[in-house]
């Protein structure tokens, strides 16, 4: 009888351009494939139902593309080492294949796994186009700055898309006998709050067609709009909307990649091209974090530097949970915050946008911010997340100087349209569009609608002045 071997699906839920997946298929084996549900992610503060209802949509979608081959996903629940022990006694697998992960405790976990099972293991990088220690400076070290980080990613060839042939005869036998089935949301222990977008292999592929065919010629002069909803049945242009697919591995970052490099080789004008650069950028931007991520994992608890140690921040509650709510009395904050708990998402300008208020205006601790968004984010990441914070905060790596701190007025002028605002805040709904960025400064503001929480211009030199005293300036 021939030993079939085990792919252990995490953040890697798709069939195609697969890496670990694609290599257990051409070892001839028969394969089993596992998800496994953590107990220790499941209770961590840092996940919340949005995302976990959209990976639970998402392996729904992997079971039925595995459905159509006969095979189906093996799913259990409980701490990794234990339960693959448990899988390969009972299906005599020689060995285990899996995509790297780089999260700190991604990497513990696998450690304790490679470490408890007596089988090979086969671990594959296929999160990102270049691996963490691929992209170093001429002196070995990582890099710190992005700018550089980005010239030599550019210089590097990128890995090309593999294409795995599936036919039934790939998978193992009496799947059904070893799965633990689907659990619900609350059976995982979340209350099912808001829908979700469509999670799925097809899905993520059909949108990135799209924006590689349509909305990418526009990339460059619409992405920092705050629009209102992305994943509704007028999917609005402005960005790609792949994060969430991006963060489960719906969609592969070479599929990404190549997608874009094959229509800047057919763009004829420049400005298509300049769009398509530009989002390449945001897609190296992705992989910078998580090379942070994987050489100074320090970063999940503490600042990047160590510049700010001594820096004050607020204790305050009270303005912490009217960020949270949507309650600051500025709309530009206001709308995102009330987006991100209605759908699970807000647009990337918003997002700096609120980072810097949380962080600049209210002189809040960073963590804050970031565990919130982990909470409430169907795309949260641990590294594009921490990454995003730090640099709004000013205390991350190449990070944006302490003095500069957005005004939330003159950012909602610029990027958030009055349905915007009215669309996230019913309150502001008689105010005209004079007043709607800052509707304290009509005669009679709307009653039930709360007036600043702080002034902007006060907040903005009482924190310069925080941050001068950390640096052990006057």
């Amino acid at each position: 009888m021939t030993q079939p071997v085990i792919h252990w699906f995490r953040r890697d839920l798709r069939l195609t351009d697969n890496i670990a997946l694609h290599e257990a298929v051409n070892s001839g084996q028969p394969v089993v494939p596992v998800f496994i549900f953590d107990n220790r992610l499941l209770k961590s503060s840092r996940v919340g139902a949005p995302r976990v209802k959209f990976m639970l949509n998402a392996l729904h979608s992997l079971n039925d593309s595995l459905a159509s081959y006969g095979a189906q996903l093996v799913i259990r629940r409980g701490d990794p080492p234990k339960v693959l022990a448990a899988l390969i006694e009972q299906t005599s697998a020689s060995a285990v294949y899996f995509n790297a992960d780089y999260s700190p405790y991604a990497r513990k976990r696998d450690d304790a796994v490679i470490e408890a099972l007596d089988v090979d293991m086969h671990a594959y990088d296929d999160a990102l186009l270049l691996s963490p220690g691929s992209v170093l400076k001429d002196d070995g070290d990582p890099y710190r700055v992005f700018t550089p980080f980005k010239k030599t990613w550019n210089a590097i060839d990128k890995p090309e898309r593999v294409e795995t042939h599936f036919k039934k005869s790939i998978f193992a036998d009496d799947l059904d006998k070893l799965t633990d089935g689907l659990p619900s949301l609350r059976d995982l222990g979340f209350d099912d709050t808001i829908d979700v977008p469509e999670a799925s292999e097809q899905r993520a592929k059909a949108l990135l067609g799209t924006f590689i065919e349509q909305d990418i010629k526009v990339y460059d002069e619409t992405r920092n709009a705050l629009v209102i909803d992305p994943f509704g049945k007028d999917r609005p242009t402005g960005t790609s909307y792949l994060s969430p697919y991006l963060r489960l591995g719906l969609l592969s970052p070479r599929q990404a990649y190549w997608a874009a490099r094959d229509a800047y080789s057919r763009a004829r004008n420049d400005d298509y091209k300049t769009s398509i650069a530009t989002w390449v950028s945001e897609l190296t931007w992705r992989e910078f974090y998580m090379h942070i991520l994987y050489h100074y994992p320090h970063v999940m608890q503490r600042d990047f530097v160590d510049t700010y140690e001594s820096l004050k921040w607020a204790d305050d509650n009270d303005l912490l949970q009217a960020w949270k709510d949507g309650k600051t009395g500025y709309p530009v904050v206001d709308a995102p915050m009330r987006q991100l708990k209605a759908i699970g998402w807000m647009p990337n300008r918003a997002r700096m946008i609120v980072a810097s208020f949380l962080t600049k205006d209210l002189l809040i601790y960073w963590k804050h911010g970031d565990i919130h968004f982990m909470q409430h984010l169907i795309d949260g990441d641990p590294a594009a997340n921490n990454g995003g914070w730090q640099w709004a905060a000013g205390t991350g790596t190449d990070a944006q100087p302490y003095f500069r701190i957005f005004n939330p007025i003159s950012q909602s002028e610029k990027y958030a349209s009055p349905d915007y605002l009215r669309h996230w805040i019913p309150e502001l709904a008689n105010v005209p569009d004079k007043y709607i960025h800052a509707p304290w400064t009509m005669d009679e503001p709307p009653a039930n609608y709360p007036a600043p929480i702080v002034d902007h211009k006060e907040a903005r030199e009482a924190t310069i002045a925080a941050f001068k005293a950390a640096r052990g300036e006057s």
